[in-house]
């Protein structure tokens, strides 16, 4: 090196060592102040407790205020899972370390925002009320923010320990009230925080959509159904959380929830067990494998989702709700589900299918999704329409280039990495595949700024109406279209016997 190239170097390195370094973007919450990153035109927040950690003393109860810190919090880092059983490898299992102490959120936010501040979209993940994360990869916000919206993805509790009715946990509560859903407690905790701290994060309070899949759209419907939550959301969308939400998700009522609990204890050999005994019941029998999940707590949820839509007694807000062709995977195409659905009516309904000419899946595998899903869906949007509320609704039938030629349809949880734009593991896409991500986002996106998804140049999406129950065909060239008289009488089988399942479980 010569002397010029020597010079060079070291007034390169003196420029380096004396420019001041970027100042990680901070955010003034009601606990504190936290850091986190600047990645590109988003700044991301990760790992912030948006309640105290529900564990010892905590552990089923209501989620209690953050406890406030000094200085500044690091924000970097996704916060810990939810305590839950490991059954599965796929990418939204893929949760990463777990604690009882887990009540925290992640914030994803363009880095230059509206004036008044932009959207706000809070995600619910999935997982049967026992699994999942919000720090999951496959959840990651960047694409969706990049679009102009702020991002907040929320881990809640589950299992057991997110939902749990015990005759003791009752009688402590000085109102009364059945608690059991502690789970939907964090929802509601969570959209409160949102409600006291976006505009940090430069979101609008007044702009809040929530949306989920699977366990998280019956969440979303559970909530758009809860006096608990009224304001704290305009809008509402499902994916893939089904529509009539009757004896499967909401089984029974308070008093049978508290007779199950104290069963459970019992075969702890805790009978009548005081409510510091159950909080100290070790961690893996709380984890043991046992049907948990939403109840009917007279508090929260007064009723099943599907039952107060069929009222008219949900809430004011904007409804996107849909599934994807092929939901009958989640049931391993197992037809019991559905024939416990549609009761006398599902051999009819089945050869109605095979004539109307099925699918790659079959018949019955169409059936399946049909009844368990697409169906009553539609049935929660034409029941938003009919009240004056806004409502679009959405059939997701693409699967990615690497896939289609083996795939029988979109499979449970298949739209995820279109909406998030986070390809799954080995999944390739080719140009179609792009566009119905990109469309999809664009359309989620513009129906949490505005109510109304259309926009853009995209394929026009037509409203359910009182009159009409149209809806959006995602697939290689997305378009609407419209229910088949076949649709709806699979429609009303699975109404009417999920209202007549309902009616027999108060």
């Amino acid at each position: 090196m010569n002397a010029i190239e020597t010079l060079a170097v070291g007034l390169a390195a003196a420029a380096i060592l004396s420019s001041p370094a970027r100042a990680e973007p901070t955010a003034k919450l009601d606990s504190g102040v936290v850091q986190g990153t600047q990645s590109g035109d988003l700044l991301v927040f990760k790992g912030i407790p948006y309640a105290a950690g529900p564990s010892g003393p905590l552990r089923w109860r209501a989620p209690q205020p953050a406890p406030a810190w000094t200085g500044v919090r690091p924000a970097t880092a996704f916060g810990a899972a939810c305590p839950q059983p490991h059954l599965s490898d796929d990418a939204w299992a893929r949760v990463g370390p777990q604690s009882e102490d887990c009540l925290f959120l992640n914030v994803w936010r363009p880095a230059k925002v509206e004036k008044g501040g932009d959207a706000v979209m809070v995600f619910i993940h999935g997982g049967s009320f026992i699994r999942g994360a919000a720090g999951v990869p496959l959840y990651d916000g960047s694409a969706l923010a990049k679009r102009g919206v702020v991002v907040v993805t929320i881990n809640y509790r589950l299992g057991r320990l997110g939902y749990f009715a015990h005759p003791a946990l009752t009688a402590e509560n000085a109102d009364g009230g059945r608690l059991g859903n502690y789970g939907m407690m964090d929802h509601i905790a969570a959209l409160q925080w949102v409600q006291k701290n976006i505009r940090a994060f430069g979101g609008d309070p007044a702009k809040v959509t929530v949306f989920g899949e699977s366990a998280g759209a019956v969440a979303v419907q559970m909530l758009a159904t809860s006096p608990a939550a009224k304001g704290l959301f305009v809008r509402a969308i499902a994916q893939s959380g089904g529509g009539t939400a009757a004896a499967a998700s909401i089984r029974g009522g308070p008093l049978t929830g508290e007779a199950f609990g104290a069963s459970y204890a019992a075969g702890l050999g805790l009978k009548d067990a005081t409510p510091a005994q159950l909080r100290a019941i070790p961690l893996a029998d709380a984890l043991k494998s046992g049907p948990v999940g939403p109840m009917a707590d007279g508090v929260l949820a007064l009723r099943s989702p599907g039952d107060s839509y069929r009222k008219g007694l949900q809430l004011p807000v904007g409804l996107m709700i849909g599934g994807n062709s092929h939901e009958a995977s989640l049931f391993g195409d197992n037809p019991a589900p559905a024939k416990a659905a549609l009761g006398a009516a599902y051999p009819e309904l089945l050869e109605a299918v095979r004539a109307a000419g099925p699918s790659k899946a079959g018949a019955e595998p169409d059936l399946i999704t049909q009844s368990l899903a697409i169906q009553p869906s539609r049935y929660l949007a034409q029941r938003n329409a009919a009240a004056g509320h806004p409502a679009y609704s959405y059939y997701f039938d693409q699967v990615a280039g690497s896939d289609r030629a083996e795939a029988v349809g979109t499979m449970h949880g298949g739209e995820l990495s279109y909406l998030f734009g986070t390809r799954i593991d080995k999944e390739v896409w080719d140009e179609t595949d792009a566009h119905v991500s990109q469309l999809m986002g664009d359309y989620w996106v513009r129906f949490a700024k505005t109510g109304n998804p259309n926009g853009g140049g995209a394929p026009n999406w037509a409203p359910v109406t009182k009159q009409a129950s149209p809806y959006m065909a995602f697939d290689a060239h997305p378009h609407t279209a419209q229910a088949t008289p076949l649709d709806d009488k699979i429609e009303a089988a699975a109404v009417a016997n999920a209202t007549k399942a309902w009616d027999a479980a108060r």
